[in-house]
């Protein structure tokens, strides 16, 4: 280690604030608070030992929760070295790419195995419709704490124990009591935190009588969709981040933000569009970010890129054509926020750990602020 140098497992005090902040978000991490508090945060993390992870590494399930819109995906990263040569090949094919997140380092999307993807109800023969409209039957027993409860161990027993590979690491999407700001609570919101508090007691009574053997972690939304679009233009509806911001003069990102201008914040809507689009780029690059580990996940993204494209893909024009003979063609309709929020919450994860990683190293933290 050169004389000097901050030791490791401790983060240099001589950054600024607006650096501290910029690592916090690239971590995952809050971005309010003091110096101080910052500090701590990010040497936690950094001393933190890193996931225990199986033979061929995490697996990780990431759900979006929902009751008539749950969405989930499984996948794992690809070692840095198949990574490496992913991209030699892309690069020897003439297969680029414009995508800007690909060139920061804090902010590149790792290059993952996909499992499994899939949308699903909890409820039988319940729609595909907005769970937040109003009009809700708040009669029915389905959503009675009796009913919810075997609703998720269903969910578990059913479907999560019987994912091949097991997750080892299950990312749960952290859910909001209130929406916009309004002191109202609404019945659905009510419902699908039952769940939430439901999934995580089960798992970890499943831990607890060695059912099963993994990590449970809630992910907070607003922190996910910014670390790969412009966090400056995302309005993620956080109170509390947003006080810390107007206080700090940093954005979420821990770059300088506009306090005064907060007209070219996306909405909700506008948000979900942009997260939608980047990761139809994304699914475009073939195996070099999202590869499918079997014919089943490889038709849920070509369905994916059709639902996009507003086309209904013909045999003639499917570039994997075996995958036709094995399982008939997914269709899906034009929601695709569930499913891409599910991908991309279990991808920003596997960036945050990488990330954190980094600060591990004896340069990481300049790596990182480059």
């Amino acid at each position: 280690m050169a004389a000097g140098s901050p030791a490791l497992g401790v983060i240099p005090r001589s950054l600024r604030a607006e650096q501290l902040k910029r690592l916090s978000f690239l971590c995952g991490l809050p971005v309010g608070g003091r110096k101080d508090e910052l500090i701590a945060r990010l040497t936690a993390a950094r001393n933190t030992p890193p996931p225990v992870r199986s033979r061929s590494g995490p697996v990780i399930l990431s759900i979006d929760l929902g009751i008539r819109n749950m969405a989930f995906s499984l996948l794992t990263p690809i070692s840095p070295s198949a990574s490496a040569s992913r991209k030699a090949d892309a690069k020897s094919k003439k297969h680029s790419s414009t995508d800007q997140s690909l060139s920061c380092l804090g902010t590149r999307p790792p290059a993952i195995k996909l499992h499994a993807w899939q949308r699903l109800s909890l409820i039988d023969g319940a729609t595909n419709g907005d769970e937040d409209t109003l009009g809700v039957d708040t009669s029915t027993a389905v959503f009675a704490p009796a009913a919810l409860a075997k609703t998720a161990n269903a969910f578990l027993q059913e479907i999560v124990l019987q994912l091949n590979p097991l997750p080892t690491h299950i990312l749960i999407e952290r859910q909001r009591w209130r929406s916009g700001g309004g002191s109202a609570i609404q019945e659905w919101t009510v419902r699908v935190n039952t769940l939430e508090a439901m999934l995580h007691a089960s798992l970890q009574t499943l831990r607890d009588v060695r059912v099963w053997k993994g990590d449970v972690m809630s992910i907070r939304p607003e922190r996910v969709g910014p670390l790969f679009l412009d966090a400056g233009k995302l309005d993620t509806g956080d109170t509390a981040q947003n006080e810390a911001i107007e206080e700090d003069e940093v954005d979420a990102s821990g770059r300088k933000s506009r306090r005064k201008k907060t007209s070219g914040r996306k909405t909700s809507a506008e948000a979900k569009k942009l997260k939608i689009d980047l990761l139809g780029r994304w699914l475009d690059q073939g195996d070099l970010i999202v590869g499918p580990s079997n014919v089943e996940t490889g038709h849920m993204i070509d369905a994916y890129r059709d639902a996009l494209k507003g086309t209904k893909r013909s045999k003639s024009k499917r570039v994997a054509g075996e995958r036709d003979t094995e399982k008939k063609h997914v269709t899906l309709d034009k929601k695709l926020d569930d499913l891409t929020d599910s991908l991309l919450q279990g991808m920003a994860w596997l960036r945050w750990q990488e990330n954190i990683a980094l600060l591990r190293l004896e340069n990481g933290v300049e790596q990182l602020l480059q």
